[in-house]
């Protein structure tokens, strides 16, 4: 194994971003992912596609749904349908003698000779083979905005029908879309522009969380912003609220314009585009992540370093400091991750793969030194955290730490200065 190849990260040899399409299976993982086949930089945008049983060890498989002249494939979802459902599209694919299949929705992304160049719309593709082989759908796009920044559908089963979450990226919108067959989507709310606006929104998602200790639950609008992040760069923000099954409705709200008044699914520089896995087992909500940003991301690129995604994360939520916030925690299929405990009273410190960890008056610090050829990339993020230590379980791997604290409810996710 080569020192440039994370163990325990989904990172295959060649440019990756944002996860796409999670899904589980009967016990199987698969996660699809925003990639170059072609290089290890952005480009020729495709769907990657990856299985696991851990969630820390991955089986490459062929591109599932590669770029065409004039059209790259941006990032959406899966979600498993009933055969009927797809069968009664117009146009419909041919399905065999499936009772299930997977429907993929993504952005398709318009250029060069496309008679819809400059527009980004919302499109369809199925699999009757667990999403080994896809055919796209005949009648794509199915939801067209005549908009060049409208992005990144995630959809999930609500009652009889279905929702999808887009983003009208620079305007800062997530919008709420619903449809009774995946095909025929109508306009049900605009969320936003709120909170961290200072940069596109991208990658929303939309899941209910059980509040721990009670018998209740809530929903969560996550949405990745860049630029704007809690620091330089990119960054993933949330709300929490409730959702009737056309608008969501936040239950707190910032009166300041203070980033650190917002709610942040990571303090480090390095998680974006965090989606949830559909059909999670027992209705656990488990999250991946991009391990990147985009202040670097293509520099780091050219220095050789590894595109991956972070480790994933179970999510519940707790009330604390009188709201609620996500906690994340690593989930027990990937128990075997292997963790660095480390304890730091205040005033210490503790240097971890060229990182250097702090807690003094309230503040976790974690700073990183610059590296030549990556702008923005040194520098220093921190979170507050309650008491005299603070206990961290630290995960490294090759270029990157996963720190967890204060029982999961702060994380920072950083690329290291050493590859």
């Amino acid at each position: 194994m080569s020192a440039a190849e994370p163990r325990w990260h989904l990172s295959p040899p060649i440019w990756i971003n944002d996860p796409n399409g999670l899904i589980h299976r009967d016990g199987t993982w698969h996660a699809f992912y925003q990639c170059n086949p072609f290089g290890a930089h952005w480009g020729s945008m495709s769907w990657g596609h990856a299985t696991s049983t851990d969630l820390l060890t991955w089986t490459p498989h062929p591109v599932a749904l590669p770029g065409a002249d004039g059209e790259d494939i941006f990032s959406g979802s899966c979600v498993a349908a009933p055969a009927s459902v797809v069968a009664s599209w117009p146009d419909a694919p041919a399905l065999g003698d499936a009772d299930e299949v997977l429907v993929a929705i993504y952005t398709s992304h318009y250029h060069g000779e496309s008679p819809r160049a400059g527009i980004e719309a919302q499109s369809l593709a199925v699999s009757t083979d667990e999403g080994l082989t896809w055919t796209r759908y005949a009648g794509n796009p199915v939801l067209d905005r005549g908009s060049a920044n409208f992005r990144d559908p995630k959809v999930f089963r609500h009652g009889d029908g279905w929702v999808m979450v887009t983003v009208e990226a620079e305007h800062q919108q997530v919008l709420i879309h619903t449809s009774d067959d995946l095909v025929h989507w109508s306009d049900a709310s605009t969320f936003g522009p709120h909170h961290a606006r200072d940069g596109a929104w991208e990658c929303p998602d939309l899941f209910r969380l059980p509040i721990e200790g009670t018998d209740e639950s809530a929903w969560v609008l996550t949405v990745s912003i860049n630029p704007g992040g809690l620091h330089v760069g990119s960054g993933q923000q949330y709300f929490v609220g409730d959702f009737d099954g056309r608008t969501f409705t936040p239950r707190r709200m910032s009166d300041v314009e203070d980033p650190r008044t917002f709610d942040w699914l990571d303090h480090g520089r390095d998680f974006y585009a965090g989606v949830t896995f559909a059909d999670g087992p027992d209705g656990r909500v488990i999250m991946l992540g991009w391990l990147g940003n985009w202040s670097y991301a293509h520099d780091a690129a050219e220095g050789g370093r590894r595109s991956l995604l972070t480790l994933p994360r179970e999510l519940t939520l707790v009330e604390h400091r009188g709201r609620l916030v996500v906690r994340q925690r690593i989930p027990a299929e990937a128990a075997a991750v292997p963790v660095r405990r480390l304890r730091l009273l205040a005033g210490q410190s503790q240097e971890v793969d060229g990182i250097t960890i702090a807690f003094a008056d309230g503040r976790l610090e974690v700073r990183r030194p610059d590296v030549a050829g990556l702008s923005d990339f040194g520098g220093t993020a921190w979170a507050p955290v309650d008491g005299d230590a603070v206990e961290l379980d630290i995960h490294a791997d090759t270029g990157s730490l996963e720190i967890a604290t204060a029982d999961g409810l702060v994380w920072f996710t950083m690329a290291t200065p050493h590859i």
